[in-house]
Parts: structure tokens; C-alpha cells; sequence
């Protein structure tokens, strides 16, 4: 089962997620549901990088794939990065209304 987490603070902003597991859906290379993750993902850093202006993510051996947002963005970045993320969510939370049996969606505060 494929586990997004995204962590929110006191004003339930999101400051960053997590993404871990893999779906098992169907075999590697033909797993609807984690490529569907992965592209809602990548896109997500894309943005990050190419709109919000910072590319601070890490990635551990297939095991998972985070990204927080800095401290040191300005005011734009942190809108540009606020609707990004959020329609990352949107995007994940189509994924587990279909497929809710390989994805899960959690919520921590930091």
C-alpha cells in the first residue's frame, strides 16, 4: 500500500509530505495506481522547482520521496508552494476515492 502523508502546521497550511510504498495494484511496470502516484508527485516537484523557485526533496532507494518547504521562501514562493501542494492532495485524494484499497492519505501536524 502506497502511504501519503502530508504535514500541516498550526493554520493547517502544508509544509511538506511524504510518499511511501508501493501500491500492488498489479506487477511492476503495469501498476496503474503507483504510476498515477508518481505523476501527481514528480509533477508536484516540478512545480516546486520550476514555479515556486526551491527544490528541496529527498529520495531513498524507492522507499519513499519527501519534500518540505524551506523556512527562507518569500511570500510568493510560499503561495506558489501552498497551491501546488494542495492540488497534489486533490490530486492523490481522486487516486484513493477510486483506489482506496492501495492508497492511503494521512494528515500530522507539525
Amino acid at each position: 500500500m502506497i502511504i501519503a502523508e502530508f504535514y500541516q502546521d498550526s493554520e493547517g497550511k502544508i509544509r511538506g509530505f511524504k510518499v511511501r510504498g508501493h501500491a500492488g495494484y498489479d506487477s511492476s511496470g503495469r501498476d496503474i495506481v503507483c504510476s498515477a502516484v508518481s505523476a501527481v508527485v514528480y509533477t508536484a516537484l516540478g512545480g516546486m522547482n520550476e514555479l515556486a523557485g526551491f527544490r528541496n526533496f529527498e529520495e531513498k532507494d524507492g522507499e519513499y520521496i519527501s519534500c518540505f518547504i524551506p523556512d527562507n521562501l518569500t511570500a510568493e514562493q510560499l503561495f506558489t508552494a501552498d497551491i501546488i501542494l494542495n492540488t497534489m492532495m486533490i490530486g492523490l485524494k481522486q487516486i484513493e476515492a477510486e483506489y482506496g484499497q492501495y492508497i492511503r492519505i494521512r494528515y500530522k501536524e507539525v
